[in-house]
């Protein structure tokens, strides 16, 4: 099956993300790496998805990487400009939370990449769900 294309899109998108809205929490399932198109495939899927759960209030994001985590200098300029304008048009998430397991590849090279992207969000990084849906039930609670 051939990776997603925007119109004018040089390159196929690498990268997946599912989304599964439950409750007050998003859940992305990502599997990287990534490319500057995925990111822009996932700007035009998942933003009204964003809009309408900041729509009815507070809510978190959970992020679950599988395989890798890595991803292309563009991506994550280009993934930096999302998390901006979502913070801009007030849909960004109360807080997020990243569950990288110890399989997954890249953590120690984008870490920081990721943590920049989301600077003044709440974001912290874990690797297991239960300690990732913990967090965002005391961050949406008022008290993480």
């Amino acid at each position: 099956m051939a990776s997603p294309r925007l119109d004018g899109d040089l390159f196929p998108a690498h990268g997946r993300v599912e989304v599964h809205p439950h409750g007050r929490v998003v859940y992305f399932e990502a599997t990287g790496p990534f490319n500057a198109e995925a990111v822009a495939v996932m700007r035009t899927a998942y933003t009204p998805i964003m809009a309408s759960m900041a729509a009815d209030g507070p809510f978190g994001h959970i992020s679950t990487f599988h395989e890798s985590m890595l991803a292309t200098p563009e991506a994550f300029t280009t993934f930096a400009a999302l998390i901006a304008d979502w913070k801009a048009m007030g849909i960004l998430p109360t807080a997020s939370a990243y569950v990288v397991g110890p399989d997954v590849e890249g953590k120690t090279i984008v870490e920081a990449h990721y943590r920049r992207a989301w600077e003044g969000a709440l974001l912290e990084i874990f690797e297991q769900r239960d300690e990732a849906e913990a967090w965002i039930a005391r961050a949406l609670a008022g008290t993480p």
